[in-house]
């Protein structure tokens, strides 16, 4: 078992699977790089385990077939013995967790990649771009979908700093907002999420429109590697970012665990 530090290194195991690989790609960024710690097999085998601890909940990402990834794994539970993290792994790698973890919730996600060839523009009627001084309207908004587990679970403030997040108003409110996870200029590559529309005002395709304001920015970056996040249960919402341009990429889990004892 190898603990990596190299970036170089890292980068060329990443890319044998850039779109999965995407927030690890941005995880090379100083300033989140310090919090990555990153470990490979001791066989030549493609594959990565990644514990980022930026967040109060660490997160395990794991990148390459799943035969090497139980020593992966076993090495990261020896070593930093967390009691509880947040996995985003595919499938079949969730039950060689459990060894070690109790589930409290699986999510099944579906990682979406942006095909530019199919991408085209949408209205821009009534958005606007947000800011740090939005915080707090913004974070009413999310407010919104405590009640049903809707409401986003990764935004963080400093993400507006990324001038990125997009939004529409009725009534000094704002009822629609898009922005992203991470911009990674160094790797090419950004993730759109926080995307949230007050349960009130759906159906009237202003998800569409602050998502395309997103998109559109994104694309003046000339990044070569767009994705982002969906539940796999919600239908509605993967038609609407396959009109305007995403292609399914793959299917995966999200799950909070916790250590066993």
């Amino acid at each position: 078992m190898l603990r990596l530090t190299d970036r170089r290194q890292i980068r060329a195991i990443l890319e044998t699977d850039r779109p999965w690989a995407v927030y690890a790609l941005a995880d090379l960024e100083p300033g989140l790089f310090e919090y990555a710690q990153w470990y490979c097999p001791a066989s030549d085998e493609p594959a990565l385990g990644l514990f980022y601890s930026g967040f109060a909940i660490p997160v395990l990402i794991t990148i390459g077939r799943v035969e090497p990834m139980r020593v992966i794994l076993d090495e990261i539970v020896a070593e930093l013995n967390p009691p509880e993290l947040y996995a985003v792994v595919k499938p079949e790698v969730l039950p060689l967790l459990t060894d070690h973890f109790r589930v409290v919730e699986e999510r099944k996600m579906r990682r979406m990649i942006l095909d530019p060839e199919r991408h085209h523009s949408t209205s821009m009627n009534g958005v606007v771009q947000l800011g740090t001084p939005d915080l707090e309207a913004l974070q009413r908004l999310y407010a919104d979908g405590d009640a049903n587990g809707e409401a986003p679970d990764w935004f963080l403030p400093q993400m507006l700093e990324q001038e990125t997040y997009y939004g529409i108003r009725e009534d000094n409110e704002l009822v629609a907002v898009a922005g992203t996870y991470v911009v990674a200029l160094s790797e090419s590559v950004s993730g759109l999420g926080n995307i949230y529309t007050r349960r009130d005002r759906r159906g009237r395709g202003l998800g569409t429109r602050v998502t395309g304001a997103v998109i559109a920015t994104l694309l003046t970056m000339r990044l070569s590697t767009i994705v982002l996040n969906v539940r796999a249960s919600n239908i509605a919402a993967i038609h609407v970012y396959d009109r305007i341009g995403f292609t399914s990429y793959c299917e995966y889990v999200e799950a909070p665990m916790i250590r066993r004892r």
